[in-house]
């Protein structure tokens, strides 16, 4: 089985024509005083990385405010391309929009002839956090602008 095409994007990896993408509320990741954000948007994100064929993909739409918090995601394999999705969500109301971008349905990924290596839901302990160890708050959240010019350089 020939593997699938992987394609780079700007904002993550269209991989045989699925997007897997990074997004946030653009708020730094602070709510508050200090913080640029205002609400649970800020706290809401998705993030991506690739190591060797490897593509992990997390999602996090909990908040302190969310209830009824689980995790859910999926691994899924197509020649030696590997695709680890986690996401912590809720069943609970969200009052607020999403900042990240979802991954695409497991079943999106059957149809185009994907074998599923591993399921999982299971419920969470508040937020979910830590995040995987390749997720720190560097690589996964905004940094804080009030620490940072608007090109990226501490002031």
């Amino acid at each position: 089985m020939a593997n699938p095409t992987v394609e780079k994007l700007h904002t993550g990896y269209r991989v045989d024509g699925l997007e897997l993408v990074r997004a946030n509320c653009g708020c730094g990741g602070l709510t508050g005083p200090g913080g640029y954000g205002i609400g649970d948007c800020c706290m809401t994100y998705s993030t991506v990385k690739q190591e060797g064929n490897t593509i992990s993909f997390v999602a996090k739409s909990t908040t302190p405010n969310t209830t009824d918090n689980y995790e859910w995601g999926y691994k899924v394999k197509k020649g030696d391309v590997e695709i680890d999705v986690r996401v912590l969500d809720t069943k609970g109301p969200k009052q607020f929009t999403f900042g990240g971008k979802m991954p695409p349905k497991l079943s999106e990924w059957q149809e185009k002839g994907w074998q599923v290596v591993d399921q999982f839901e299971r419920p969470l302990e508040g937020t979910g956090e830590p995040m995987p160890e390749w997720c720190s708050p560097e690589a996964c959240v905004r940094p804080d602008r009030g620490l940072m010019s608007p090109h990226g350089e501490k002031k």
